[in-house]
Order: C-alpha cells, then structure tokens, then sequence
C-alpha cells in the first residue's frame, strides 16, 4: 500500500511569483561563485635576455620585470656557477634575444610555479600571428637541451625537437657533437680528472685536490658533488667542505683554499686610495646598511641594460656583487667591464641587500682601486 503525500512549497517572503526565477538566478550565481574568477592571460614585455633558457619580462601592469625560466629546456650558461662559461652560450642568448627582446609575449605555467631560486616556470609564446613556443624553438635550433629531470606536459614533443637538431647537426649538436669536445678540450673548462687505480677504483682530481678509492658506480655523484661544491662556495669553505667529501691537497705543502695557498688567510697590502678594516667579501652580507671595505678578485662580468655587474664569485646570489650604474661608466677609467676582470679589487661602499642578495653601488671610481 502506498502513500501519496503532496509537499507544497512555500515560496518565501517577497519571492511570490517570481520565485522560479529568482531560485534560477541564485543557482547561476552559486556556479559563478563555484566557478572562480576566470584566469586572466599572462603577458609581458621582455626586458632582458640572461642566457639561452632565462628571461627578465615586465608583467603586464607590473614596474619591475621578473625572472622566467623556460620550462623543459637547458640552454649553456654564460657563468654557470659551476662550470663557468659553456660552450655556445653566447649564441644561445643571441639567438634568444633576436626572437623576443623588447617584445609583447604570453606566458603558461604547468605543474610548478617557480624554481628553487624563485623563477618562474613557463611555457613561453611569441605574439601572433608567429605565436612560436621559444622552449620548442630553442631546442629546433639546436640551442637548448630537454630538461628532463621534471616532470611537464610537453616532455614528448621537446625530445623530439632535440632529436630531430641532432640528427639534422644544428647549434650544439654540429659535427656530431666533436665542436664541443674540441672547445672543452681546448681548456675552456675546469675539468675532473678520473684515473684508474689498483683494486677497480678510481682517483679524482679536480683543481690541487684528489680523492682515491672512488667505486665506479660512485663516479657520477662524486663528480656532479665536487663540481656543485665548487659553483656554490668561496675558496675557503670549498677546501672545507671537499675535505668532508674525502678530498684532500695532492700537494701537502699547499694546504691551503683549493691547494692554493696557506689556509685561511688573505694577503692584504694597503692601497693609499682606499683605508680601512678591510672585511672578506664572502663576509659582506653580515653587515647590511654598514659602509665597509672588501677586497678580492673579480671573476665575474655582466653588464645589463642600465647597470654593470662585478663579481667576486660565480654564485653571484649568495655573494657580494659590486654595482655600478651604466650612465657612471664615463666617470671610471678604461672600460670597467674588462678593467676589473680577473683584477683584484679593494672597494668602499655602503652594503645594501637587493632581492636578499648582497651587493654595493660604486658611484666614485676613488671608491674602488687595483690592487697591485
């Protein structure tokens, strides 16, 4: 047996009538809530090209440009901190920049938003009609490797287009790869030494260290180790933390920074221009708003649009880097750029952190010197 009931429903007060109506527009306006706000396109103008695979664009309504690194490509670095200067990343960044520099362009993010070093990760298109992906094209070129070791939805189409640059001999991939090998060979980089010893191991050497006893299945971790220790640290803590490592001065007599010298000191001879307390540049950080004085080589170059770049280290992010404004440069002697390259420097200066990166505006040529 079964019962009918009949519910009735009442509308509120004030719906009457139009009850129906207003329930459909509550219910579209719940959905719109659910919904979200719709994604607005990324875009931006292109300030600057760093290397072959890294960007400074100025985001639409945005002052100041951000750092973007284009998902699933590896490009040679101008100063990796590491290896240094690669093979071909001159031409890599040239080829960048003669395809987006000073244009309008749209960006997609996948799986991640930003690196480890706060860039952004992005899928990068050039503006229509072209409307190229510049991750693809760098690797059609032939001026970019796929960057693999992240997971990202065009993994399949990047291998592609670097497999179809090899096969064709174009950018990196010419002559088989044997540019390269001769460019490297040439001693345009630092290299690890691996030789074969007794009992199936091996010995590293790598710039006045060595390391014995290294199992074969361990040569790819002790290589990428050191090499990473050495892009990362200054001299002093290098020799420290590749001592932890197992590696030790091939010669005894050069205990010191990299086999180089005594440890731990530095020779400071007094400069006339410049007196004072001289602290360690790999110190400078520990003394934000002080005016100081450092002294140390500049091993490092990079002169962007409106200023120069001078660095005592390839980890220009950790350590201090010296700044002078580029409409300053007919102030200072020479061509500072290659003045103070491979120099060592005494400077005066106020430390200031940028980004949470050391560095110091040198605005008087009296405030830094050669010291000889």
């Amino acid at each position: 047996m079964f019962i009918r009931r009949k519910i009735k429903v009442c509308p509120t007060p004030g719906f009457h009538g139009k009850g129906r109506a207003s329930l459909g527009v509550f219910f579209l306006l719940l959905l719109g809530l659910l919904a979200g706000p719709a994604s607005a396109a990324e875009t931006g103008v292109v300030d600057e090209v760093v290397d072959g695979d890294t960007l400074r664009v100025r985001t639409t309504g945005s002052a100041e440009a951000v750092t973007v690194r284009l998902i699933g490509i590896d490009a040679p670095e101008r100063s990796h901190p590491s290896l240094g200067k690669e093979f071909f990343s001159d031409e890599a960044a040239s080829h960048l920049a003669s395809l987006c520099r000073g244009k309008t362009v749209r960006m997609e993010k996948d799986a991640e938003e930003t690196d480890k070093y706060d860039r952004l990760l992005r899928y990068v298109f050039l503006p229509p009609p072209d409307g190229r992906l510049l991750n693809e094209e760098m690797l059609r070129a032939g001026m970019a490797r796929a960057y693999t070791r992240f997971p990202f939805s065009r993994k399949d189409a990047f291998l592609a287009a670097e497999g179809r640059a090899r096969r064709e001999g174009t950018g990196l991939w010419k002559d088989g790869g044997m540019t390269e090998a001769r460019w490297l060979a040439a001693g345009n980089a630092a290299p690890v030494e691996v030789f074969p010893s007794g009992g199936r191991t091996f010995v590293l050497a790598h710039k006045g260290l060595a390391k014995a006893g290294v199992e074969r299945g361990d040569l790819p971790k002790e290589i990428e180790g050191i090499l990473r220790l050495r892009g990362e640290l200054s001299d002093t803590e290098f020799a420290s933390k590749a001592r932890d490592r197992g590696f030790r001065p091939i010669d005894p007599s050069k205990a010191g920074p990299a086999g180089s010298g005594s440890p731990g000191q530095r020779a400071l001879q007094p400069v006339p221009a410049i007196r004072g307390t001289v602290i360690p540049w790999e110190e400078a950080h520990r003394h934000e708003g002080e005016e100081i004085v450092v002294e140390g080589t500049i091993v490092r170059t990079h002169r962007a649009e409106k200023v120069l770049y001078l660095n005592f280290h390839a980890n220009w992010k950790r350590y201090l880097t010296l700044v002078i404004l580029v409409k300053d440069l007919p102030l200072f002697p020479g061509n500072p750029e290659t003045a103070y390259k491979g120099k060592k420097v005494r400077v005066r200066g106020e430390v200031k952190l940028y980004k949470d990166h050391p560095e110091m505006v040198v605005r008087d040529p009296a405030n830094i010197t050669v010291v000889p």
